[in-house]
């Protein structure tokens, strides 16, 4: 660029985006002033008042005044730009980068860095990711990956990742790693990675999914891809037969901040589409149960393509298969996607049913959009699902459900001082037709604002206003603080909230069955929560969380068997749930061991019931996982798990429980010989053939050996891959 003062002209190469303000105020023709923004970053200061600090004018003439103002330009303009972002393309905020062992910038909220020299080779330092070691990228743009993340070790108030992990204090971010794993073992190895979590998949081929978060009913959990809300309007739980594969990783939050988000006052799962700055892949993976499981990611551009196709094996041998379709992109200020999904094949009845030969079929298509304009983002989704079940034994069924669901959100960001606040206002719409429920709709609209702010103590807050078209007003909110303390070795985190979840369509009309039945009597739950945690961040090779809980639940929702044996939702006058959520991540050399454990304890807290105090059935006392793995040499790495949980009592009276478990499993990866790009993996789910039961008269799964081969691509051209 050119930049002319009186007749003399300065050339020089400024950053993209870059801006040059010259101005006059406060100054006269001898006392300019010229700085030159990037980013909102100054890179230049102000030369005003320099020709009267240094008294030019008695001293050097005006061109070597000038000429001192060009050599202050040329040093501003020759800084370089990094920019960091992850695997989910958005950027990495705080990064240090180091040359030569010494801190050479720290990247900003878009995730910027401006070096004053282009060094031979950095290294990037931040929680959360894998450190980055090598040379300066020709590109300006390194792209880190994630590792596993204890809950309470990264706090943030700002909004300028649109993660889980930034609003809520108790979240865990899992890895691309961690994906192949629970994409092998199934949703409930979810149990092992992560505290405060219980995860049952159960019922055949087709299988049902629940997760309860910190006890909690499975209903009071929400499910993200990217955001959008996948969850089915009939019953919350997810529309689709989920397959993590084709995902980069997932963001796990708990507790009654996530509350806020549509499903439930218990926590969120976000499963983050993979970045368009990531190598193209693809893999195969067989079982001995006869499952197959193919998928590919491919960068088109500036969009990422996911595929999959599986063939499902259940535990009495029922046979399913199943396809997603992920696509996401971004350009000029636009984040999209969409995800088609189709699944279909056999169930299975719980023993102490007579056997059944029912068919699920399921069909969705997903669609997403946001738009950023500078504070302002206006976002759009839409879901379509149906839902196919059809039996002839033990009785004829032959249910249909379809649904549609839209929604508009707007929202604005209003720095205000050193505060970052948001306003945001979300309207939804949802209708379903079924030959059992009839055709059911509602309208409900959302107000939410936020304020946050961020020095030596963290704190942030936000209140939520819902209305409905066929119920009550309700109000939520939450606070959360955090600050460093101990000389930031430590992070102390605490937050409250007030959440609700109202009864979804199915909990309120579900037709009587051989099974189930609705109840339309049932009221909102409302929900206070509160939880205090440690983190301990300062040290190199050790990271560990420590979490307590306590919520208290008016008019508790929870599907229950009543004495004919049917299950039916029925509200319980207050719930009491509390515990302690465990994380640990150890890293030595070629050794690392992580490791997760919650203490948990739900109980019937109303003292007019027969049950109070009583322990609410199918919650486990305890759950745990274990993992240690070895990077041997060349690339091969072994892996070996255990994991479990403690008794679940089958009903109040806690006569007739399901026993405490533990199970065994472990890996082997390693690349190709002569290749760079092939690599194999095998693995054995439950070596010891363990046997448990996942929920009430359904087995565990039993020993499974997998085999694996995967292929990936090199790095685009600008993409350098954490190391």
């Amino acid at each position: 660029m050119r930049i002319r003062h009186g007749s003399a002209t300065v050339t020089g190469n400024l950053p993209p985006l870059a801006t040059v303000i010259r101005s006059r105020e406060g100054g006269g023709r001898d006392d300019p002033e010229v700085r030159i923004l990037h980013r909102g970053l100054e890179l230049h200061s102000p030369l005003k008042g320099v020709s009267s600090g240094l008294n030019l004018r008695g001293f050097i003439s005006r061109r070597r005044y000038f000429l001192f103002q060009v050599l202050l330009l040329i040093s501003a303009v020759s800084q370089t730009a990094l920019s960091i972002s992850d695997t989910a393309g958005f950027p990495v905020i705080a990064a240090s980068v180091f040359s030569d062992s010494i801190m050479i910038g720290i990247t900003d909220s878009e995730g910027t860095v401006l070096l004053t020299s282009e060094p031979d080779s950095i290294e990037v330092h931040v929680i959360g990711y894998n450190t980055w070691q090598g040379p300066m990228p020709p590109s300006g743009h390194l792209v880190l990956v994630s590792v596993p993340v204890p809950s309470g070790v990264v706090i943030s108030v700002t909004a300028s990742r649109r993660g889980f992990r930034d609003r809520f204090p108790s979240t865990t971010v899992l890895n691309r790693h961690d994906i192949e794993f629970i994409a092998s073992a199934g949703l409930r190895s979810l149990n092992s990675r992560c505290s405060g979590i219980y995860v049952r998949e159960y019922g055949g081929a087709m299988p049902v999914i629940s997760v309860s978060l910190r006890g909690s009913d499975p209903g009071h959990s929400g499910y993200y891809v990217d955001g959008h809300d996948i969850g089915s309007s009939m019953d919350g739980l997810p529309g689709l037969t989920l397959n993590p594969i084709v995902f980069s990783g997932v963001e796990i939050a708990r507790g009654g901040g996530s509350g806020f988000l549509k499903g439930g006052i218990a926590g969120a799962l976000n499963f983050l589409p993979e970045s368009t700055e990531l190598p193209s892949r693809a893999s195969l993976s067989i079982s001995n149960e006869g499952a197959l499981s193919v998928s590919c990611g491919i960068t088109t551009g500036r969009n990422r393509l996911g595929l999959s196709v599986r063939r499902l094996v259940g535990i009495e041998s029922t046979v399913a298969h199943d396809g997603v379709v992920l696509f996401n992109g971004s350009t000029d200020g636009f984040r999209y996607g969409f995800m088609a999904a189709a699944s279909g094949g056999e169930t299975e009845s719980p023993d102490w049913s007579p056997p059944t030969d029912g068919i699920r079929q399921r069909y969705s298509f997903d669609g997403w959009i946001r738009w950023i304009l500078n504070n302002y983002t206006l976002s759009s989704d839409f879901r379509t699902g149906r839902h196919i079940y059809s039996s002839t034994t033990p009785t004829v069924i032959d249910d249909t459900h379809d649904e549609l669901r839209g929604s508009v959100t707007v929202e604005c960001g209003m720095p205000f001082m050193c505060f970052e606040t948001h306003l945001a206002g979300r309207t939804v719409f949802e209708q379903v037709w079924s030959t059992s429920l009839g055709e059911r709709d509602r309208l409900t609209g959302d107000l939410s604002f936020s304020s946050g702010y961020t020095d030596a103590i963290s704190i942030t807050g936000s209140t939520r206003l819902n209305i409905i078209s066929k119920g009550d007003t309700k109000f939520g909110a939450v606070l959360s603080a955090g600050a460093p303390v101990f000389d930031s070795l430590f992070i102390i985190h605490a937050s409250g909230s007030r959440g609700f979840r109202r009864p979804t369509i199915n909990d309120l009309y579900w037709p009587e069955d051989t099974f189930a039945r609705g109840n339309p009597d049932l009221k909102s739950e409302n929900s206070l929560e509160t939880e205090i945690g440690l983190s301990l961040i300062g040290c190199e090779f050790m990271k560990l969380s420590t979490t307590g809980f306590l919520a208290i639940t008016d008019d508790l929702i929870r599907w229950e068997p009543g004495s004919d044996g049917k299950w039916s939702p029925v509200n319980i006058s207050e719930a009491l749930r509390k515990g302690i959520e465990t994380e640990v991540l150890f890293r030595y050399r070629s050794l690392t061991v992580r490791g997760s454990f919650t203490l948990l304890s739900v109980t019937d807290d109303s003292p007019e019931s027969t049950n109070y105090g009583s322990v609410l059935p199918y919650t486990p006392d305890y759950t745990f996982g274990v993992e240690s793995g070895l990077d041997i040499f060349s690339g091969i790495r072994c892996s070996v798990s255990l994991s479990g949980m403690g008794i679940r009592f089958k009903n109040y009276s806690e006569t007739s429980w399901l026993p405490a478990y533990s199970i065994i499993s472990a890996g082997l990866d390693m690349p190709l010989p002569f290749t760079s790009n092939f690599s194999i993996g095998t693995s054995v789910d439950n070596m010891f053939d363990e046997e448990y039961q996942e929920t009430s008269g359904f087995r565990g799964k039993p020993r499974t050996f997998s085999f694996t081969i995967k292929w990936s691509g090199h790095a685009l051209s600008g993409a350098c891959p954490g190391k």
